[in-house]
C-alpha cells in the first residue's frame, strides 16, 4: 500500500509540474576560463619591490633583508637575471618619467637607469632639479610638454602646457575640491589667538596663504579626514584626458588645449564609497581605461569607456593583497606575497577579460 501510495503521488507531482510548464526566454551570456595567474618573475633569494616595463625585457627593484642594500636587475622572459647593480643609497621606489626613462628613487639621490648592450648603469641626477622641473611633467605632444603645480598637501592645482619652441606657458584646467577646500580654510579659525598670530606672521615672511599654515599647524593634511586630490592627466591619440572627478567628468582637450567634450561620469561615487582606490590605470598599448576598487583585500578592474564614461565590465584579480597593479597589452601585471607563506614577493600576470558585463 505505501509502495502505491508514492507511486501515485509522483505521478500526481509529475502532472502538475507537466501542467505548469511555461516557456522564459533567458539572455545569451558569454563565458570565459578566468585563467590561473602566471608567474612573470619569482625566486627565494630575494624579494621584489617595485618593477617597471624595459622593451620585452623587465626592470625589478629587489631586496635580501632591506631597501637599505637593495639592487637594480634587468630580466627577460625566461625569468633569467641579465645584470645587476647594487645601489650604493636606501631605495624608495622606480619611477618613469614623461621622457620614458626609469629611474630609482632613493633616500637622498635619484639614479636614472640606462641600459647599454643588456648592461645596467646608473647616472645619478640633481635631486631637487629633477624634483622640481621632471617629476611635475606628465607627457608630451610634439613640442609640448604637459605638467601641473599638483601639490598633496593643498586641495587645488592647475594644469599647464609648455610650449617648448614658442617658451610659451598656458594654464588650462583648474582642479579643485571645494567641500574639502571650504573645510581645509576653517582650519585658521579653530586655532586659539595665539596661533593665529604665529599663522599670519609665516604667512608674510614666506608669503603663502594663512590657511594653508594653518592647516599644516593643525596637522589636517596628515590626517585621515584629509583626502588629497586625484585627478590624473594622460595623452591618449594626441588627445588629453583629464580625469577631474570632482566636477564629475572626463575632459578632453584637443592640442590647442580647448576643451572639445566634457563626459559625464559616476564611477567613483560607488554605493561604498570606500571601495574606490582613487586610482585609474591606463593600458599604453590598447588604450583601455580602468578604475580601481576593492573590497575584502581583492582588487577589481573596472573598464571605463572613454567615450560615454560608463563602467562596460570588471575584472576581478585572483589574488588578494597585492601591490603594484600595472596594465599592458591587455595583462595586469602585479606584485603578490602568498599571505602567512614562506614565498618571496613575486611578480604576476592575468590576462583582462570583461567577465561580468554590466549592460
Amino acid at each position: 500500500m505505501k509502495q502505491f501510495y508514492l507511486v501515485f503521488m509522483m505521478a500526481v507531482l509529475t502532472i502538475n509540474s507537466v501542467q505548469s510548464q511555461k516557456t522564459y526566454e533567458l539572455k545569451t551570456a558569454t563565458v570565459y576560463a578566468h585563467k590561473s595567474p602566471d608567474t612573470v618573475f619569482g625566486t627565494w633569494k630575494f624579494s621584489v619591490e617595485d618593477y617597471e616595463f624595459y622593451d620585452n625585457k623587465l626592470i625589478l627593484l629587489t631586496f635580501e633583508c632591506n631597501l637599505e642594500h637593495a639592487k637594480v636587475m634587468l630580466t627577460d622572459t625566461s625569468q633569467k637575471v641579465i645584470s645587476t647593480f647594487e645601489l650604493p643609497d636606501e631605495a624608495k621606489r622606480l619611477y618613469k618619467d614623461y621622457l620614458g626613462y626609469v629611474n630609482v628613487i632613493c633616500v637622498n639621490h635619484i639614479y636614472r637607469i640606462k641600459i647599454i648592450n643588456d648592461v645596467i648603469h646608473l647616472a645619478s641626477m640633481p635631486m631637487k632639479d629633477y624634483q622640481n622641473y621632471i617629476m611635475p611633467c606628465i607627457d608630451t605632444i610634439g613640442k609640448d610638454i604637459y605638467f601641473s603645480n599638483y601639490q598633496r598637501d593643498y586641495p587645488e592645482f592647475n594644469y599647464y602646457c609648455y610650449n617648448t619652441e614658442t617658451k610659451v606657458t598656458t594654464p588650462f584646467k583648474t582642479i579643485i575640491d571645494e567641500e574639502n577646500r571650504r573645510g581645509y580654510n576653517m582650519e585658521y579659525y579653530f586655532l586659539n589667538s595665539h596661533d593665529k598670530l604665529v599663522a599670519r606672521k609665516l604667512a608674510d615672511e614666506y608669503k603663502i596663504d594663512k590657511h594653508r599654515i594653518a592647516a599644516t599647524m593643525s596637522g589636517l593634511t596628515t590626517s585621515v579626514f584629509y583626502t588629497p586630490l586625484y585627478a590624473p592627466l594622460y595623452v591618449m591619440d594626441d588627445t588629453v584626458y583629464v580625469f577631474d572627478h570632482y566636477s564629475n567628468a572626463i575632459l578632453k582637450y584637443a592640442g590647442n588645449h580647448q576643451l572639445v567634450d566634457s563626459i559625464p561620469v559616476n564611477y567613483h561615487h560607488p554605493k561604498n564609497w570606500r571601495e574606490w582606490k582613487h586610482h585609474i590605470i591606463v593600458d599604453k598599448e590598447t588604450k583601455n581605461i580602468y578604475a580601481l576598487y576593492e573590497k575584502f583585500g581583492y582588487y577589481t578592474l573596472m573598464h571605463i569607456d572613454r567615450y560615454t564614461g560608463k563602467i562596460t565590465g570588471s575584472f576581478k584579480l585572483t589574488n588578494k593583497y597585492v601591490k603594484q597593479i600595472k596594465i599592458r597589452n591587455g595583462e595586469v601585471f602585479y606584485v603578490y606575497r602568498p599571505f602567512e607563506s614562506l614565498q618571496q614577493p613575486f611578480i604576476y600576470k592575468e590576462l583582462v577579460i570583461n567577465l561580468c558585463s554590466l549592460d
